[in-house]
């Protein structure tokens, strides 16, 4: 008995390691924790699990430096989700730091088949909404660095109010940057002449598929087509923009999934500027069922890695936002100095909740009401959740969404959270592995 409390295991196995074999390159290591992505050769792979049953033997490789910084090997797991931690607190509550998705209307020029704001009041935001909202970031005393979301509706719709509070943004000697999500459809040569010396530095734009699928989907509000002057006004913005980058995203359901890869080549063809990303979005049926109905509805966790997956493999398409990435907050909604703001200075937490005045924490003019505001914060906390600090994801979720916690919380549901790796891991590292090849073969 004795002799065992002697001999004890000074190190140990990383629980973030994740160890696969993939069919096409052998053995692949991931460590959740540093990020550290390693391809095992078959001839190397007996040292390397005799190292996981015995880690203690790290002292006696040569590259044992390395394998301890990387984290693989580890004194104690807790240690660095501890460090983890302490990264997301810091960075929850950093005052110098705010980020604004500015709502200037609630009104939109588009009806889409899938639009949960349609029932919602069509409201065009005042000066002195926007004097209340400089007035709101000016009372940070510590605020070193704005970014500012332009959101909508579709917020071009009242472009005027962009300018006027982007001026004011900028007057303030702090840094400042910006980004806008649109229709692209009134992105005229006009606007889009403004963009720079607005420093708005990344825009995205909806485009559903080739030009028959988004305008059944993504018409005019009268019911007219949108993807030809869509297309036309992106190239003018990258023909007169050098600095600006394009998200184009695809709100992908089972209605036009099996289509995206025909989109995304002939986009491409179309427009092959390399500041233009291609990613699909998934709608969801969170807030009502009118979005998407059940059996359209491929928004869960695993559908979504399954279709990169797919759409990788088929076509060769690689969208990276699938690849395991490092996440303190899975959105805004779970930062302190972050806020949704509407119309009518109204402040939320969620952009979903824009318009729906039960769900509003205040307004710019009086404040925050403390108690809705934790709910967020402190209500659906993943770092106190048991389930989230023992899983080996936490770092690639960040808790998932703030508000599906909430309802899960509030409402007795059990609505998925948990990231899109979670499910199709072994498979993504194999991605991943493919792609750094790729990309070293076209270099």
């Amino acid at each position: 008995m004795g002799l065992h409390l002697l001999i004890r295991t000074t190190m140990k196995w990383s629980k973030y390691n994740i160890l696969s074999k993939s069919d096409k390159y052998g053995h692949l290591l991931f460590n959740t924790m540093s990020m550290v992505f390693l391809q095992i050769n078959d001839e190397d792979l007996p040292a390397w699990l005799e190292l996981k049953s015995n880690p203690d033997k790290v002292s006696e490789i040569s590259n044992g430096n390395f394998l301890l910084k990387s984290r693989i090997i580890v004194k104690d797991d807790d240690e660095n989700l501890n460090v983890y931690l302490t990264d997301v607190l810091k960075n929850r509550y950093n005052s110098s730091d705010l980020a604004l998705t500015i709502l200037p209307t609630r009104g939109c020029n588009f009806g889409c088949i899938y639009c949960y704001e349609q029932e919602r009041p069509m409201i065009n935001m005042s000066e002195d909404t926007e004097q209340a909202i400089i007035r709101f970031v000016k009372s940070n005393p510590n605020l070193k660095r704005l970014s500012v979301v332009w959101y909508g509706g579709e917020p071009l719709i009242n472009f005027p109010s962009i300018q006027r509070l982007s001026e004011a943004f900028i007057g303030m000697g702090i840094e400042y940057s910006a980004k806008m999500v649109c229709n692209g459809y009134l992105l005229t040569e006009d606007i889009a002449n403004e963009i720079e010396r607005l420093k708005i530095r990344n825009i995205q734009i909806t485009l559903d598929g080739i030009a028959d699928i988004h305008d059944k989907r993504r018409p005019l509000l009268g019911g007219q087509p949108t993807y030809e002057k869509i297309m036309s006004n992106l190239k003018y913005l990258l023909s007169v923009n050098h600095s600006v980058t394009i998200d184009v995203r695809s709100n992908i359901d089972r209605r036009n999934m099996d289509e995206y890869h025909t989109f995304y080549e002939e986009f491409r063809k179309e427009i092959p500027d390399n500041r233009v990303t291609l990613y699909p979005g998934f709608v969801s049926d969170l807030l009502s069922d009118e979005c998407v109905s059940a059996e359209d509805n491929i928004s869960e966790g695993g559908y979504k890695a399954q279709f990169a997956l797919d759409i990788f493999n088929r076509y060769g398409i690689e969208i990276k936002a699938f690849l395991p990435k490092f996440r303190r907050h899975s959105c805004v909604a779970s930062k302190y100095f972050a806020f949704v703001i509407g119309p009518e200075g109204e402040i939320y937490k969620c952009w979903r909740m824009v318009g729906n005045n039960e769900q509003t924490l205040g307004n710019v003019r009086s404040g925050l009401d403390l108690a809705k505001f934790s709910r967020y914060l402190v209500g659906a906390d993943y770092t106190r959740d048991p389930k989230c600090l023992n899983c080996e994801f936490i770092t690639l979720c960040g808790g998932g969404c703030p508000l599906v916690r909430l309802r899960n919380k509030e409402e007795g549901l059990t609505l998925n959270h948990c990231c899109p790796e979670k499910s199709h891991m072994e498979k993504l590292m194999e991605m991943r592995y493919e792609m750094t090849l790729l990309a070293k073969k076209n270099k």
